[in-house]
């Protein structure tokens, strides 16, 4: 089984990007892969509308999509909304640097246990390159923090493979990673069980993640399934 961690829909308004669906499973069946999460584009603020999409993406293609909703901390009726979201079947919470807001406040925290109550993971996202001067001091205070929440840490944000490293609670995706090689080097101090297959469609392509994948030397047949799909299954409880 393959399922591909890292994957958008809607509209993308720094690139004038539309992306529905039913292109995303067209590519899944193209790319033989079984299963994708999916959220909005972080660039888009009308997050609530955006996860609609995503949640009407869910109902169309239910044995296929994942649905992870997009949260602001600094809405102030996030707490509700995740509830909401939760009831909806939506697996788990995606915030961005891009809302200015600290990983030190009390907004940022209150986002993490919301999702501590939940039981949800937490995907810490960037597709930025400004990500790399965020501030990682409170980041690793609360990544510490909160032992017992998962985080899936971009690839983006400064020396995230070492964050990864010495926060056991931290996943990363493969996304950023440019070769197998390169997906192997960071195995190496964080571990493949904490690594997950994540192409960053649309403006990545799965073929080619898998390829990337097939072609690391590096790695073993074992742990390629890891990376495939054992790590997101244990990583969501399914």
């Amino acid at each position: 089984m393959k399922i591909d961690v890292h994957n958008h829909i809607g509209f993308d308004p720094a690139y004038e990007i539309k992306r529905t669906a039913d292109e995303l499973v067209k590519e899944m069946d193209e790319a033989g892969v079984d299963k994708c999460i999916v959220f909005p584009f972080t660039t888009n603020p009308d997050l609530v509308e955006q996860n609609k999409l995503v949640k009407a993406a869910m109902d169309r293609h239910p044995e296929r999509l994942i649905g992870f909703f997009l949260m602001n901390p600094r809405l102030p009726e996030m707490v509700d909304l995740m509830y909401g979201y939760k009831e909806q079947g939506f697996a788990g919470v995606v915030t961005d640097p891009r809302f200015g807001v600290d990983h030190g406040s009390k907004q940022f925290h209150e986002l993490v246990e919301c999702a501590l109550t939940l039981d949800m993971p937490v995907w810490l996202h960037s597709d930025d390159k400004d990500t790399m001067r965020v501030y990682i001091a409170p980041l690793e205070a609360m990544l510490g923090k909160y032992p017992q929440v998962r985080f899936i840490l971009s690839s983006m944000y400064y020396d995230s493979t070492g964050i990864a490293a010495k926060y056991k609670n931290v996943y990363l995706d493969t996304a950023t990673a440019m070769s197998g090689s390169m997906t192997a080097a960071v195995t190496q101090p964080v571990g493949t069980h904490r690594v997950l297959m994540g192409a960053n469609t649309p403006y990545g392509l799965l073929k080619r993640e898998i390829d990337k994948l097939e072609y690391a030397e590096e790695l073993t047949g074992f742990q390629r399934k890891l990376i495939y799909s054992e790590n997101l299954k244990r990583l969501l409880k399914i």
